[in-house]
């Protein structure tokens, strides 16, 4: 059995642009970055408690709002889930208001 072929075919060459081989230099790189020992983020060593517990704050509450913002129905565990991060959100929030010179 003879197979047909385009000349076309047989003439397309294995090379990358340089383009592709700059992408795929590029997301190469990013996928390193984030390998499962790479740290997802890295704190300041100088960040102050009160500092420390505003960030905190804020990634809970960008949490709340994220999950919120689905428009999806929750089924129990994401229920929970979000219960749990409500509370620390809460406890966050109080330390805050403890920690401001009054």
């Amino acid at each position: 059995m003879v197979k047909a072929t385009s000349a076309s075919t047989e003439n397309k060459t294995d090379f990358l642009s340089e383009d592709a081989l700059l992408h795929r230099r590029a997301i190469d790189y990013y996928l390193k970055a984030s390998a499962p020992d790479a740290p997802i983020f890295i704190l300041n060593d100088n960040l102050s408690f009160e500092d420390a517990l505003a960030h905190a704050a804020e990634l809970l509450h960008c949490a709340v709002e994220t999950a919120n913002a689905s428009g999806e129905v929750m089924k129990a565990p994401q229920r929970a889930v979000m219960h749990l991060v409500e509370m620390a959100k809460g406890v966050v929030d109080q330390a805050l208001e403890c920690a401001q010179p009054r």
